[in-house]
């Protein structure tokens, strides 16, 4: 046993050490080629290829020693199975460096290979990307130490600029980009080579060096594709007129009106346009990669962006109409594959096109709401001067429990009122076609213009409605108006939780506007009444007194000329009583409190009193009705018959408490009257005393 393991022991250690010897003798032979190839650059007579076909036969042999000493079988406890390790170690030694000047060789060898391509591009970018993949071994951590690596990595660096370079200046010959630009205008010009072979050669190297084409993306947006989309442009895509070239030219003006920028359907029609011919230059490098991937990696969300902002955004339609016509969203998604189908694909941005296709139909009804709003603001800012008559049926907001019921009238609202009225009309007849999302976004726009016109509406014409009684009554006619609308329409509005909330603000917008007016006129009427100051130095009544009643009269002739024919007929009764019976209280009291009335006072009093009988009752359609509208009217004619009346008279109307007298006035407030009209006399005393 011990003869059989010793025979080939012996022939494994001839043999490891005779692989070694000619390893180094292999090694050595490489560094001096190398050393005089890249680091000391000089002239070398070895021929590499007796070097190349050298390292063939010893690595057979180093293959068959290996499994030849991987094989035997020595006792683990003999001095040969010691000796067996150490040959092994060292085989293994020398293997890491054969492989070493194996790689050496095979670099250079692939440099030598590479000088005789020539102008074959993709070989020698096939060729430089093996020795790229050889210097970047990340395992090997001699290479990189070795004094010649630097000088083949530079040589590698030199061959590939010069092949970029190469296949660059190539490139720009066979597609060629130009651009010039005049005093008002600018043209483009894209030709590419008909030569399909040499424009693939040329394009499927540079996909193979990994060339981003930055530049040409660069240009195809900015010169191209972005005047496309937004100017008007002349385009003609010609691949028949010229047998060498197929061209697309563009031309176009620098300064362009907004109305004349192209719809969308020119945009993309362009587009497809220029796509197709640009895909003369579309060469394939693989299933998984071609020229017009590597431009959508480079450019296509940015130009999906540019499409969408710039030209689809503004064309959707805002009206219901053109929502209906516009084959917007099938274009949109058409265009998309259209895209696909020319691989212009980067894998992130492919679907964007079809999600904003899909939410066109959402874009195009938050557009309809803002047109629906603006439409609506453009309405509520239009002159309100104009007036249109509206008949009871149509203003039963008129109806109130505090008003007093009357024969049936008509009342006016401001034509703007109308004309919104009309128009939420049409709204609204929108919201029963749609359903979901879009009904609820036009209900909510319904209820933001009633908000805006409680808003809008009073700061626009402030200083009308707060000078002017006409323009506050108009107004508070359109604010009842509207919220009749809102109330009569409830149910179609879905009970939406805030239109409650606006009517209650129309309401009250309305009616504030309007008192706010009714106190203006209460001020004025009681400032005319300064003139209407009564003492107990007054002898006689002057003009002053005459002038500040009859101011007050006009005053509210003046309010029945703007109001009666505007307000609703009960509303209109309410506030110019509510203003006389202010005005008659104010005089009574004043009356009531003088401590001695003259004759003359008496008889002036009178006078005005008069005045005010005959024109006071005129202020309504109806003269009778001031009798029941004007809660003073009988306490001034009372007032009158005390005025003019004997202490007979007085006391006959007194009647023990009994008489009409006693309506209005209180036995104190006779007595006080009585008072200061007559002197005291036994009669007076008799008639003060009858009155308890």
């Amino acid at each position: 046993m011990e003869k059989v393991a010793q025979k080939p022991f012996e022939n494994v250690s001839f043999s490891v050490t005779e692989v070694l010897s000619r390893i180094r003798k292999h090694q050595n032979e490489v560094r001096d080629l190398m050393r005089d190839k890249y680091v000391e650059f000089l002239s070398n007579a070895n021929n590499y290829r007796m070097l190349l076909d050298s390292a063939k036969l010893l690595e057979v042999e180093i293959k068959e020693l290996v499994n030849s000493t991987s094989q035997l079988t020595v006792d683990k406890s003999s001095a040969a199975w010691n000796d067996l390790c150490q040959y092994q170690r060292d085989l293994e030694e020398g293997v890491r460096g054969y492989k070493i000047a194996k790689k050496l060789l095979s670099i250079h060898d692939l440099f030598e290979t590479l000088s005789l391509t020539g102008n074959a591009y993709e070989k020698r970018a096939h060729i430089l990307a093996k020795i790229k993949l050889l210097l970047d071994d990340v395992e090997d951590p001699v290479l990189p130490e070795l004094h010649c690596f630097q000088s083949l990595l530079l040589r590698y660096e030199i061959e590939y600029s010069e092949l970029i370079n190469d296949l660059n200046a190539n490139f720009n010959k066979l597609v060629t980009l130009q651009q010039r630009t005049f005093q008002n205008t600018k043209s483009v010009t894209i030709k590419i080579c008909k030569d399909e072979v040499q424009l693939c050669q040329v394009v499927v190297a540079l996909l193979k060096t990994q060339h981003d084409f930055r530049s040409l993306c660069r240009f195809l947006l900015d010169e191209v594709f972005a005047p496309v989309i937004v100017k008007p442009v002349s385009l003609i895509c010609d691949e028949k007129s010229d047998d060498e070239h197929a061209q697309i030219q563009l031309s176009y003006q620098l300064t362009v009106a907004e109305e004349l920028r192209p719809g969308y359907k020119t945009v993309l029609s362009n587009l497809m346009q220029i796509f197709y011919n640009l895909s003369n230059m579309n060469a394939v490098l693989s299933e998984d990669e071609c020229l017009f991937k590597v431009l959508a990696r480079q450019m296509k969300k940015k130009l999906c962006e540019m499409l969408i902002e710039q030209c689809l955004e503004r064309d959707i339609p805002g009206t219901i109409e053109g929502m209906k016509e516009s084959p917007m969203v099938k274009d949109v998604s058409d265009f998309n594959g259209f895209l696909t189908t020319f691989n212009f694909i980067d894998g992130e941005n492919d679907s964007q096109l079809e999600e904003y296709a899909s939410s066109i139909e959402s874009i195009h009804h938050k557009k309809l709401c803002d047109n629906v709003l603006d439409s609506a603001v453009e309405i509520m800012k239009r002159e309100s001067h104009d007036m249109v008559v509206i008949e009871q049926h149509e203003y039963q907001f008129a109806s109130s429990t505090s008003t007093v019921t009357g024969q049936s009238s008509s009342c006016m609202v401001t034509r703007t009122a109308v004309e919104l009225k009309k128009f939420l009309d049409k709204v609204l007849t929108e919201v029963q076609t749609q359903h979901g999302e879009a009904a609820e976004r036009l209900v909510k726009t319904i209820a933001t213009i009633l908000e805006r016109y409680t808003v809008d509406v009073p700061m626009a014409n402030e200083k009308l409605l707060f000078k002017i009684p006409q323009q506050s009554a108009l107004f508070r006619n359109d604010c009842s108006y509207l919220n009749y609308w809102l109330q009569k329409n409830d149910d179609k509005l879905k009970d939406h939780c805030s239109f409650a909330c606006i009517s209650e603000s129309l309401k009250t917008c309305g009616e504030d506007i309007f008192q706010h007016q009714l106190s203006s006129q209460r001020t004025q009427m009681l400032q005319a009444l300064n003139g209407f100051e009564l003492t107990n130095s007054l002898v006689e009544l002057g003009s002053e007194h005459q002038r500040a009643i009859r101011q007050c009269i006009r005053q509210f002739e003046l309010l029945k000329n703007v109001w009666q024919t505007v307000l609703p007929d009960g509303v209109y009764k309410q506030n110019i009583s509510g203003l006389v019976d202010v005005f008659l209280r104010e005089v009574i009291k004043r009356v009531q409190s003088l401590e001695d009335i003259t004759t003359a006072i008496g008889n002036g009093l009178v006078l005005l009193i008069d005045t005010m009988k005959e024109t006071l009752p005129k202020l309504f359609k109806e003269p009778s009705e001031v009798h029941q509208l004007v809660k003073q009217w009988t306490k001034l004619m009372q007032l009158r018959q005390i005025l003019c009346g004997s202490l007979v008279e007085i006391t006959e109307q007194w009647a023990e408490g009994k008489g009409p007298l006693t309506m209005c006035f209180s036995a104190e407030e006779v007595k006080h009257l009585v008072r200061a009209l007559f002197q005291n006399t036994k009669q007076r005393q008799a008639c003060i005393a009858s009155i308890v």
